[in-house]
Order: C-alpha cells, then structure tokens, then sequence
C-alpha cells in the first residue's frame, strides 16, 4: 500500500516576500513569538484581508490548526487559496495536500494535481514528490508509473529529510518493470537539467500518453 503524505508545511510566522511588510504582519510575528496567539491571529487577519500573502498563509494555518482560532479547514482552503494564486508555493503545496486528502472539502485530485503542479514548478521537493505519487495512483491524471517515478526520484534526490516520504513510496511501488525504471531513471535527469521540469515532463506525457492532462472521472 502507497503511504500518503499529509503532513502540512510547519514553516509557520515567516515572510516569503519583500521585507516592506504591513505592520500588521510584524506585530503578528511578535505577538505569536510573545505567546499571545490571539492577537497574532488578530493582526495577520487584518493584513491577510489587505492582501498581504504572508499573512494570508499564517490565518490559514492558523485556521487549519485551530491556533488561536477554532479549527476550520474550510475556512483554512479559503486563505491558502487566496496565498496560492499569489504565488506561494507553500499555500500551494498546503492547499494541494488538503484538496488531496479531503480536509475541508471533498476529495478533488483535479485540484491536488493543479496546485502540486504550481508548487513543483517553483523546486518544491515535497511538492514534487506527491505530484509523483498522483501519477503513480493515476488520480486526477492518467496513470504513468515511469512519470511518477522519475518525480519520486527527483524529490528524494532534492530533499533527503525525515518529512520526505518519496524514498519510502518508491520501495513501496509495486509493478515496476526494468524497462520502466530505466525509462523513469533518464526522464528524471531530464526534470533536474531544466530550470522548469513541468516543461519536460509535459513533453513526455504529451508524448507516451496524448489524453494525460485530462481529469480521470
């Protein structure tokens, strides 16, 4: 049985973006390290509805953990979404994992695989690693061991810590022929040469499996 990783992203309190942050955001990162987690959900909450993405991240964090807020992983898709098209690919990754899992919403592999995609493109390992495990499950793509395999293998290959499952996934594979980790093997020195792996990775999909961006009903 494939193990899921649903660990969430602890990289909690800390500015992705430029150091001209709202004051809202510093007065939550003091508020949160000064223990007074009400307040700091106060503060990021008035920043996070300015715009702010880091914040936008920290609320629903805070929502998805229930820190100085009631749990509320519906309220918590609400925010990452909104850090997620900003660009943050730690609310992509997030929000992938619930989207994947079912936390807050029904399980939509469609939308895991969009925002796994959006993070793996900015180097996420972790990101990388669980885009991979779609295309081995075929879920929310068609199934290509060979394609999930070489993500595998790249994501072991970019992250060796305890929080990357990717190794333990890869032994955990079943089916796979020589031929198909030799293919995954070459496919994956390709990811890593291009400073963008969606490019060749489409290209082979596009290649081995015509219909492969299609969501599978």
């Amino acid at each position: 049985m494939i193990l899921l990783r649903i660990v969430v992203l602890f990289v909690l309190f800390v500015s992705f973006s430029c150091r001209s942050v709202l004051a809202n955001f510093d007065d939550g990162v003091a508020a949160y390290q000064a223990g007074n987690e009400l307040l700091a959900f106060r503060e990021f909450a008035e920043s996070a509805q300015e715009g702010h993405a880091d914040s936008q991240f920290n609320l629903a964090l805070m929502y998805e953990l229930g820190i100085g807020v009631s749990k509320d992983e519906k309220e918590a898709i609400v925010w990452y979404q909104k850090a997620a098209e900003q660009g943050l690919s730690n609310a992509q990754y997030n929000l992938a994992v619930l989207y994947e899992n079912g936390r807050g919403c029904e399980v939509n592999f469609a939308n895991a695989h969009q925002w796994y995609r959006k993070a793996s493109e900015q180097g996420d390992a972790l990101a990388i690693g669980n885009l991979g495990m779609l295309y081995l499950r075929g879920q929310g793509v068609t199934e290509d061991k060979v394609a999930g395999l070489a993500l595998l293998l790249l994501s072991a290959k970019m992250d060796n810590s305890p929080e990357n499952h990717a190794r333990q996934n890869i032994m955990l594979t079943r089916g796979l022929t020589t031929d198909m980790i030799i293919a995954a093997q070459n496919l994956g020195l390709e990811l890593e040469k291009d400073e963008n792996l969606l490019i060749p990775l489409d290209s082979y999909l596009k290649k081995r499996q015509p219909e492969s961006n299609k969501v599978v009903e």
